[in-house]
């Protein structure tokens, strides 16, 4: 099996295990009769863009997004969230960090919180801002933010576990590395440099 087709079963595998545990979900209420979504999902979506790379990743996180959205486990403040979270994982990642690069431990475990303090601010301003939409009242709307804190971070810190854990492990699947990675000259380097001495010498 080639490297592409194994990233691509494992892309599939990601979206299929994203969109079953959006499922499992715990809702929360906020004043006016909105009801907040809770859910760890989307965590696998960013994890395969860590996993299988930003653009195979990206492809499960909007797919899995959408199909959250039409059967009714995401709200519009969810997946806005998940897109802030997911240029957030583009810009820290970015291209730098190829799957013929290792990403060690530490690496995925500080990915994984700047996860969590993304998801956690995102959310929590959205929630704040659509508030403000229903009440224009700022004290209202902060009211909103204060009632969400708690549900949020619990949330928050989900995702920065299952990022980085789930990131990690799809990854040492999909890492291919060179078996003896880059060479180095190590000794004393001799340099030739008599071919040079007689081009001057005949100039």
């Amino acid at each position: 099996m080639t490297n592409e087709v194994r990233e691509w079963l494992i892309s599939l595998t990601c979206l299929v295990v994203m969109v079953i545990v959006s499922f499992v979900q715990w809702r929360f209420a906020l004043p006016m009769g909105t009801i907040g979504i809770i859910e760890v999902g989307g965590a696998f979506g960013l994890a395969a863009m860590i996993g299988v790379g930003l653009f195979k990743g990206g492809i499960v996180l909007v797919a899995g997004a959408l199909i959250m959205m039409l059967t009714e486990t995401a709200d519009w403040i969810l997946a806005l969230t998940l897109l802030v979270v997911a240029l957030a994982v583009a810009a820290v990642v970015g291209w730098r960090m190829p799957l013929d690069i290792h990403m060690s431990a530490s690496q995925g475990i500080t990915l994984g919180l700047i996860v969590g303090l993304v998801y956690l601010l995102t959310r929590l301003v959205l929630t704040v801002l659509y508030a403000y939409l229903l009440t224009t009242n700022w004290t209202l709307s902060f009211g909103f933010g204060k009632i969400a804190l708690a549900p949020v971070l619990l949330a928050a810190l989900l995702y920065a576990a299952i990022v980085s854990l789930a990131g990690l492990g799809v990854r040492h699947f999909t890492e291919h590395l060179s078996p003896g990675g880059p060479t180095k000259p190590t000794g004393s380097v001799e340099i030739n440099l008599s071919a040079d001495k007689d081009k001057q010498q005949k100039k």
